[in-house]
């Protein structure tokens, strides 16, 4: 039986560490029909590819709560849009309430003189930290209980279990010992209390969840701008009048009007009117780009100054803005193979902790100094909070969601974690030449007159003779004569002769336009012209001579121009120490002329199309990592067979390209661009990872020694996730002139 295969992304809530992202991808993974299940710690969100004949939504949330989390949402074949900020809201209400709780527990603790200037004695000050305490914990530590709870319900363990048993411990020893003194009083003494670690770890850690969600909408706010952009209705014309109706109601077909100063609502092409559109929003490129009748327009790009009406041809989710979003969010959900690495660890860490915390408490119990059960409960609750995985989860997906999403403002379209990671190691980058480096069609870069004739006669009875001509040269020089506002002569007896050129008269004369054979085959003497065919060949330009009265009287070159900024492009990536390579099917001096004018010294030539992926193989057996530069249609094999196919193009080609890399805008400064971008977003993520595992190795041991108090223990573990989110946000700057290293 076929598979009907869907995908839906659920919106989690509960999710607080890397062990929890492991759990509930196990859980969503060996459910009945699932085929893969990636859960992302940054977005918290879980995208589930699964067999809609095996299993319904429901069955997966059902997963999800059986695991100990709950579903806040969900959205078929597309992530849904960035949730609301709302647990930042609620996490800095606990944080406010538990910070002026805790003030006085701690003050009364920390400050012994201070309880006899108020009058309290030590039973009665007990009573008072008890009563502070308690809403500390039941209060705004109800998520970490809750949790847990959850947690041990279904047989687990997570970030939630450290903190509630820690918390839990300190705050149950010390309720026991405010209530029954006696039981542990050490020679009449009042025996030590430990409300202030339950109250403070509790603060701390709301404080370093609270910045952390704080970090994570600012992550985010490059997909919360890109929703941002679609204006949320649009001017329709229909039975005879404009209407507004509402985005989600835009139907393609449509005719809609667009005043100045408005956004165009869906992707459409111009029926009526000129304007300028605005589209670095999109695609972000700085100037506004000229619109006239049958030209694209895009939705959420801003009309300047003309008046337009245009027809709907994709709205919704076939629109160019959504299939961006639709990008950026696979990126950002999807995994490095390294991120994979550090879920694994987490899984099994939590566990390990416990039993190293059971390990220190017994050890100090039994052999450290007296009195052996505080020591034994202080250090356990030290080892049980330092040991949190925050940091390890979120390592990798805030720099992958930050950096996507910089990408994206900028052109730049990351498919996901696995090509970052390839692309971080390349070695050589293979270009395609025609429609890549050059401008894919030819124009005339020469005109040389002889015999009188002046260059604008030639080249206006050339383009006289190519009106009437099918030859694939003939647009370049019509086109050449009209931006020279040239006025052509009138044509008579006109005759085209396929291979060779054509030929006809012109004020009487018989004139000629073709190649050396058809004017040696005619009788025009062609001495002096195989040197200049020559040349030109050379430099990759075909020459076409022009021959009036039975003499040659001018030529014309005509090349496939290089693309502005091509050479540049060629520059930065050579810069990097990659090996670059032009890949082509056109003739061998054609591409080496090309090569030659961009600075690039490997060619291989006279490629079928076939072939170029069997090329960019043949690159990798002799241990190159090679990204593949093309239109993303015509290489679709060779970006396929590249490690990181780079697809260069317009914003409505998004959809249709198979790349691994995906840039907006038809412009070459992106491909450096995107490749040094790759080596940031790997940086930072080695830098997260290095100093996430480095914490955790040094601060256990050093608070199973004693040498770490639980209340500087809390707040290293916050400020650890803090640092690693604030880490990743540097990539916000990409671009900007910033420093990264």
């Amino acid at each position: 039986m076929a598979k009907d295969t869907t995908e839906v992304t659920l919106t989690l809530e509960g999710l607080h560490c890397a062990a929890c992202v492991a759990r509930v991808e196990r859980a969503l993974s060996g459910a009945p029909g699932v085929d893969q299940a990636l859960v992302n710690l940054a977005t918290r969100q879980a995208k589930v590819r699964y067999d809609a004949k095996q299993t319904t939504v429901d069955n997966l949330q059902a997963v999800v709560r059986e695991a100990g989390y709950e579903v806040a949402g969900w959205a078929l074949e597309g992530p849904p849009p960035p949730p609301p900020e709302i647990e930042a809201a609620s996490l800095k209400r606990r944080f406010l309430l538990a910070l002026m709780l805790s003030l006085p527990v701690f003050l009364g603790a920390m400050l012994p003189p201070l309880p006899r200037w108020l009058g309290l004695r030590g039973e009665h000050l007990a009573y008072v930290l008890l009563f502070f305490t308690t809403p500390v914990l039941f209060y705004s530590g109800a998520p970490f209980l809750r949790g847990a709870w959850s947690a041990a319900r279904h047989g687990a363990a997570n970030m939630d279990t450290l903190v509630a048993l820690g918390t839990s411990a300190a705050y149950l020893y010390s309720a026991w010992v405010t209530t029954w003194p006696q039981a542990v009083a050490a020679a009449g003494k009042m025996p030590e209390l430990y409300f202030d670690t339950t109250a403070m770890i509790i603060t701390f850690i709301l404080l370093g969840r609270w910045l952390e969600a704080r970090t994570r909408g600012r992550a985010s706010q490059a997909i919360r701008r890109l929703f941002a952009l679609a204006p949320p209705s649009a001017r329709v014309r229909r039975d005879g009048r404009e209407v507004e109706v509402p985005l989600d109601q835009v139907r393609v077909a449509d005719l809609i009007s667009v005043r100045p100063g408005e956004k165009i609502p869906v992707d459409g092409v111009v029926v009526e009117g000129a304007s300028s559109v605005d589209e670095s929003m999109l695609t972000g490129e700085s100037l506004p780009v000229a619109k006239e009748v049958g030209d694209e327009v895009w939705g959420a790009t801003l009309n300047q100054r003309g008046f337009l009406v245009f027809k709907a041809t994709r709205v919704g989710r076939d629109m160019v803005l959504s299939q961006i979003i639709r990008l950026v969010e696979e990126a950002q959900t999807s995994k490095a193979p390294i991120q994979r690495l550090a879920d694994k660890v987490a899984g099994i860490f939590v566990p390990v902790v416990m039993g190293l915390a059971a390990l220190t408490f017994l050890g100090w119990l039994l052999w450290g100094p007296a009195p052996g059960l505080t020591t034994a409960l202080v250090s356990m609750v030290a080892v049980l909070i330092i040991a949190c995985p925050c940091a390890m989860g979120l390592a990798t997906p805030t720099a992958v969601m930050v950096g996507s999403g910089r990408g994206a403002e900028m052109g730049i379209l990351l498919r996901g974690g696995e090509p970052l990671e390839r692309a971080y190691r390349l070695t050589a980058v293979v270009f395609d030449k025609t429609g890549t480096l050059t401008a894919g069609h030819p124009q005339v870069t020469d005109v040389l007159a002889w015999e009188g004739w002046p260059e604008d006669r030639v080249l206006a009875w050339a383009a006289a003779l190519e009106e009437k001509s099918e030859h694939p040269l003939a647009e370049a020089i019509t086109h050449a004569a009209a931006a020279r506002q040239l006025t052509l002569p009138p044509v008579a007896e006109f005759q085209a002769v396929p291979g060779l050129g054509v030929k006809a008269r012109i004020e009487g004369q018989e004139v000629l336009l073709g190649n050396l054979t058809f004017l040696g085959r005619e009788g025009i003497p062609q001495e002096d012209l195989a040197p200049q065919q020559e040349r030109l060949a050379r430099e990759g330009k075909t020459a076409i001579f022009l021959a009036a009265g039975g003499r040659p009287v001018g030529l014309l070159a005509a090349a496939d121009t290089l693309k502005p900024g091509a050479a540049d492009a060629v520059a930065a990536i050579k810069d990097m120490a990659l090996k670059v390579v032009l890949l082509s099917g056109d003739n061998r001096p054609a591409v080496e002329a090309v090569a030659r004018s961009v600075g690039v010294s490997e060619v291989l030539a006279e490629v079928l199309p076939g072939d170029k992926a069997r090329k960019v193989a043949e690159l990798q057996a002799q241990g190159e990592i090679v990204a593949m530069v093309g239109d993303g249609i015509n290489d679709a094999p060779a970006l396929a067979q590249a490690d990181v196919g780079i697809a260069l193009g317009t914003g409505a080609d998004v959809a249709a390209e198979a790349a691994d890399l995906t840039l907006i805008r038809d412009d070459l400064s992106l491909i450096p661009q995107a490749i040094h971008l790759s080596r940031k977003m790997m940086r930072i993520i080695r830098q997260n990872l290095f100093w996430a595992f480095c914490y955790n190795v040094i601060a256990i041991p050093g608070a199973a020694l004693g040498f770490l108090n639980p209340a500087i223990a809390a707040a290293a573990m916050a400020m650890s996730s803090v640092s690693v989110v604030s880490n990743s946000l540097r990539l916000r700057r990409f671009g900007r002139k910033v420093s990264l290293s």
